[in-house]
């Protein structure tokens, strides 16, 4: 399988993140990582590298730095770890915002009672989200909306609310902010495929804007 165009983090030994980039190529014995601005790191030196794969999780390794230049990293192999679960893998904070086309309540069909219903996405991965919403939403309640990104074509995403976090404001005990935590309907491959592309792309400028 080509893993090629994975994100990879690169971390040392401390687990200070000290440079992002994509899997170039992988081995037994080798990861190749390129890149614009990685990690000028000395050879021999150890390091903890992370591979992200929304299909399947992060893989972890503890690998010693081969070569090392702001375009390409590559570092052997001494231990791989266990896999991370997907469900605790690529989780990015996002800035998107859009209008619902649905809102399901009780089997019931309520998206007339909402209109212009917005929900801001506080942080997705290919699993769920974490949102705020103009209107209240309730446990169990199952939204839809189109997600576009880029060139890429439009496409439907079903989520359903499975917890509410209540914040109060410290300045203000009458008032209290509410997300929303959503769990995605399991999604064609494509689908997942246009997620992943904006997760990674989300990173690379998350760690860009530092």
């Amino acid at each position: 399988m080509d893993n090629s165009g994975l994100l990879v983090k690169v971390y040392n030994l401390n687990k200070d993140l000290k440079g992002i980039g994509t899997l170039l190529s992988i081995n037994n014995d080798t990861i190749k990582i390129k890149g614009s601005d990685l990690p000028e790191i000395k050879s021999g030196t150890k390091v903890y590298i992370e591979i992200y794969n929304e299909l399947t999780g992060i893989t972890p390794y503890i690998c010693e730095i081969g070569i090392a230049s702001r375009n390409q990293l590559n570092a052997h192999i001494n231990i791989r770890e266990n896999i991370i679960e997907r469900r605790n893998s690529l989780k990015v904070r996002t800035d998107l915002s859009f209008y619902i086309e649905n809102l399901i309540r009780n089997g019931e069909d309520i998206t007339k009672d909402v209109p212009s219903m917005k929900i801001n996405v506080l942080n997705l991965s290919v699993g769920g989200m974490l949102i705020s919403s103009n209107y209240v939403l309730l446990l169990n309640d199952e939204i839809k909306f189109y997600f576009q990104y880029a060139k890429y074509q439009l496409i439907l995403i079903k989520a359903k609310v499975i917890r509410i976090d209540k914040k109060q404001d410290p300045d203000n005990e009458n008032l209290e902010s509410v997300n929303y935590g959503c769990s995605f309907e399991k999604m064609a491959g494509y689908n997942e495929s246009v997620i992943m592309q904006y997760l990674y792309d989300r990173q690379l400028q998350l760690y860009r804007n530092r």
